[in-house]
């Protein structure tokens, strides 16, 4: 036991504390500086918008994807779609409210008898 506590007072004398902990800093704020270069490229907003953009406009077939639609287009909106995009989020909102008003959460398609 007197060797450990030897050992550990001379790892902390020498200074590789003070190495270790500046050593992670400087990682921590690459990592920061990093996830801040991707949130601000123009590419990823791209991406986004895309990926925003295409669930959007898939078929709706249930309450639970309606409202992650809604989630969906109301990101859309506010990274800056427009056009078709912003169309399409306007409809699922009329939409939704129509559902809650008339209480219909059936989105199976209605199919008519054969004569």
């Amino acid at each position: 036991m007197p060797n450990a506590v030897m050992i550990l007072c001379a790892v902390i004398g020498s200074g590789a504390v003070t190495s270790l902990v500046s050593w992670l800093l400087r990682r921590i704020d690459q990592r920061r500086n990093l996830e801040q270069a991707i949130a601000d490229s123009p590419t990823i907003r791209r991406l986004e918008l895309e990926i925003y953009r295409q669930s959007l406009f898939l078929p709706t077939t249930s309450r639970m994807q309606h409202e992650h639609q809604l989630d969906a287009g109301k990101a859309y909106t506010e990274r800056g779609g427009n056009g078709p995009g912003h169309v399409r989020v306007q409809q699922l909102e009329d939409d939704y409210r129509h559902r809650l008003d008339t209480d219909d959460w059936n989105y199976q398609p209605h199919r008519h008898p054969h004569n």
